[in-house]
Formats: structure tokens, C-alpha cells, sequence
């Protein structure tokens, strides 16, 4: 069984027509890629309806990418999958990924005035004291300065926080620093809509 929902936005329009299937992304997707991706994930056996459903939000996901921004800059577009990479490595409380994304020295505000070190985040995040479940950003622009990359968006959370259920909607502002080839995140900080 699953779920098929259409969303604003998955975080990297430069990839659409995209969508979310479990914890993975596809990108650029084409007619050819979406019944290939789905044989292999042993779903083409649906009724003729859902697939019906399947392929209107593939086109309203074509649609959107026609209507959407105008093209991005390369340096944008790795910008944006480190957004994609840090909102599934808080999800998926993976630290390895967090380390190679976060800065030595960043400083993580949150809506709660708390700010964490990049040793304290991974530790909130793995140990579950800070247990995402869903991160929807909304509104996201990406600005770039030379090795500086500005992320502002607004943001819709639902997390547990210190074991209690936490939903909320924030403002959200993440500087990125270019090093060599790579991007790392130096500073973010949030306040609450």
C-alpha cells in the first residue's frame, strides 16, 4: 500500500519533475523513468485508477516546473541538494552525512533561542532528543555571493522534541561557505511564524 500526494516543494526544483518515493528522490523524471522506477518497486500492479493518479501528478509536477523559477545557476543547484542532503540527514539521523555538511565552527539557532555547536546538533539528532519526522520547505530562495551561499525559506517542522510532539512553522536563514569543491553550512538560524 501507499500514498500518492503532491507537494509545493521538495526542496531542489532544479531536478523536476521529481518526486519522493519512501526516503529516496528521483529526479528528472520522464513517463519511461516513473513505470521503470515503479516495476522495480513492485507497484505497477495497481489499478488501472492509480496509475491514473501516478501519472496526473507527474504532469502537474511538469506543469509546476514550467511555471516554476527561471533556471538556476550551478552553484545554486548545489546549494540547493545540500538543503536536500541536511533535511534528510536530520530525518534520517544520519551522521555522517550531518558532519560532512556541517562546518567545524557553525552555529545552529533554533526557534527556541538555543544555539548548538556542530557536536551538539549530531548528538541531539542521533541520540533522538531532537527526533524529526517532517521538514517542508516553502518560499526557498537561494542566493549566491562568489563562496557564499544564502538560503531563506519558510519552513513547516513536525518533530519530537525531548520526547514531546512538536509541530511549528519558522522563518529560516543558512549561510554556506564553498571550501575547495564542497559546501559546508556555517550558520542557521530560525524564528517562529
Amino acid at each position: 500500500m501507499f500514498t500518492l500526494k503532491t507537494v509545493e516543494c521538495l526542496g531542489a526544483c532544479g531536478y523536476a519533475p521529481m518526486l519522493q518515493l519512501g526516503k529516496n528522490y528521483r529526479e528528472h523524471l520522464t513517463k519511461e523513468k516513473l513505470i521503470q522506477l515503479l516495476k522495480n518497486a513492485g507497484l505497477l500492479q495497481l489499478k488501472i485508477i492509480s496509475m491514473k493518479k501516478i501519472f496526473i501528478g507527474l504532469l502537474v509536477l511538469v506543469c509546476l516546473k514550467a511555471t516554476a523559477q527561471p533556471a538556476f545557476s550551478a552553484e545554486q543547484t548545489q546549494v540547493m541538494m545540500k538543503m536536500l542532503s541536511l533535511k534528510n540527514s536530520l530525518i534520517g539521523k544520519d551522521s555522517v552525512t550531518l558532519s560532512n555538511l556541517l562546518a567545524d565552527d557553525v552555529s545552529y539557532g533554533h526557534t527556541n533561542g538555543i544555539i548548538q555547536t556542530k557536536a551538539q546538533l549530531i548528538r541531539s539528532v542521533v541520540g533522538g532528543e531532537q527526533d524529526y519526522k517532517s521538514i517542508e520547505p516553502s518560499e526557498m530562495k537561494v542566493r549566491v555571493y562568489e563562496n557564499t551561499g544564502v538560503v531563506t525559506m519558510n519552513s513547516k517542522v513536525i518533530m519530537n522534541y525531548q520526547g514531546k510532539p512538536l509541530e511549528m512553522n519558522m522563518f529560516v536563514t543558512l549561510v554556506w561557505i564553498k571550501n575547495k569543491n564542497d559546501w559546508n553550512l556555517v550558520a542557521r538560524q530560525s524564528v517562529k511564524l
